[in-house]
């Protein structure tokens, strides 16, 4: 761009595309002809172009901050964008470097500075990365009201995420220190072709598949492919190391069969009727029904007579086998009486002292016998042990990575994160 301006004057017959400046027009000024452009000039230098100071200025860094509230505290974004302003007045802007963030909370509100926590395997774990998954439920935690619930909430929920943490990062570890440079190839090659399947069923182009991706998990192409990488990596150590030790006997389903013999083979009930009368107070009744059942009237009948509740329904008695003999819980007067009596088949009648009663059985309930033999007794068995083992054995393979791979005191990590968890968090 020229120093100085140059004015283009139109002639008297204005053409199309000119106007007539409305600006006075300086002394001494020409009318710019196309051969000006394109004629070389002879003058000495006259190649060497003047430029304003405002397009060879370097561009100026600018700091934007951008907070947002999160319940009592407030996440500020902090952006570095580099502006650039052209001749002609225009401005533009472009972010430079990562972004950087900073924490802080309502005056008064401590807040620990994020920091390195320790090692696993080499690998270092900070405050800020692992907290990230869970920052939201401890904030949620952090604003209920019981302060001893709160500080047990995040204690626990710290705690938990800790452990997976631990074992994910040692079972990754494991099973990448296995690989061979073939197998570590072979997996760059699944890698590839996952990434063809993800971006063909998720838009067909890279950028719609890493949108879905991001709007799904948060993670990027990238990271979304190394986390399915390590879940691989996981499954297959897990299944290598764990389930062969996971072994489950027929000596033991005959154990486990035998100790919950009773959940397998419930005891049968008897439903027990009873019409009970007091003599100071239902003399005629007493003889109506005497009368009745002597006329051959079943004892369901009689109650709904007398309009009892439930037909006379009384109560249920387990049995330890299949006779009313075995209902343990039942008076033996009341046993003796029953004995050898069809369903519905009436007492004679019992005088008490102030009363006269009658019973009868109203049915029996004798749930299905399952045998051990039964395949889906067996596969329960199998399966419910298979559970129980391969938990163990997974506990005890993770225990000896532990002692084998981390390099620092994992209790002191965990201690840690617990203690700047109800710093940043807990509020008593």
């Amino acid at each position: 761009m020229f120093a100085r301006t140059l004015l283009v004057l139109c002639s008297t017959t204005l053409l199309a595309g000119c106007f007539r400046p409305t600006e006075a027009v300086p002394t001494g000024a020409r009318t710019v002809e196309l051969r000006d452009f394109t004629t070389r000039s002879d003058v000495e230098g006259s190649h060497v172009i003047e430029l304003p100071e405002s397009v060879t200025a370097p561009p100026e860094t600018v700091q934007e901050v951008v907070s947002t509230e999160i319940g009592d505290t407030r996440i500020s974004e902090q952006v570095d964008r580099v502006v650039e302003r052209a001749p002609d007045g225009a401005v533009t802007s472009s972010m430079a470097g990562p972004l950087v963030f900073e924490e802080s909370v309502r005056p008064g509100v401590p807040w620990p500075v994020d920091g390195l926590i320790g090692q696993i395997n080499g690998r270092p774990v900070f405050a800020a990365e692992f907290f990230l998954p869970i920052q939201d439920r401890l904030a949620q935690i952090g604003a209920q009201g019981d302060p001893a619930g709160t500080r047990q909430g995040i204690i626990q929920l710290v705690r938990e995420r800790f452990s997976v943490y631990v074992n994910s990062e040692l079972i990754i570890a494991e099973a990448e220190s296995e690989l061979s440079p073939e197998m570590q190839q072979g997996i760059f090659a699944w890698l590839g072709v996952m990434e063809e399947e993800v971006t063909a069923q998720r838009g067909g182009t890279r950028f719609a598949a890493e949108q879905s991706i991001m709007d799904e998990t948060g993670l990027t192409m990238e990271e979304f492919l190394q986390q399915q990488k390590n879940l691989g990596l996981a499954s297959q150590l897990l299944r290598k190391r764990v389930e062969p030790r996971a072994i489950v006997s027929w000596r033991d389903i005959e154990q486990n069969y035998r100790s919950r013999y009773e959940e397998f083979n419930p005891p049968g009930s008897v439903a027990i009727g009873r019409i009970l009368l007091l003599k100071s107070r239902d003399g005629e009744k007493i003889e109506q029904v005497k009368a009745s059942f002597s006329e051959g009237a079943t004892f369901t009948e009689v109650a709904r007579g007398l309009e009892a509740p439930d037909d006379g329904f009384w109560m249920d008695f387990v049995l330890k086998g299949g006779a009313i003999t075995t209902a343990e819980d039942l008076r033996s007067s009341i046993r003796e009486a029953l004995q050898g009596h069809d369903i519905d088949e009436p007492t004679e009648a019992i005088d008490g002292r102030t009363s006269v009663s009658w019973y009868a059985i109203l049915g029996y309930d004798a749930p299905p016998m399952r045998s051990i033999f039964d395949a889906d007794v067996q596969l329960g068995i199998r399966n419910k042990l298979v559970s129980v083992r391969y938990d163990q054995q997974e506990q005890n393979y993770l225990d000896s990575l532990r002692r084998r791979w981390v390099n620092d005191d994992i209790r002191k990590m965990e201690v840690r994160l617990v203690e700047l968890a109800l710093r940043r968090y807990w509020q008593p």
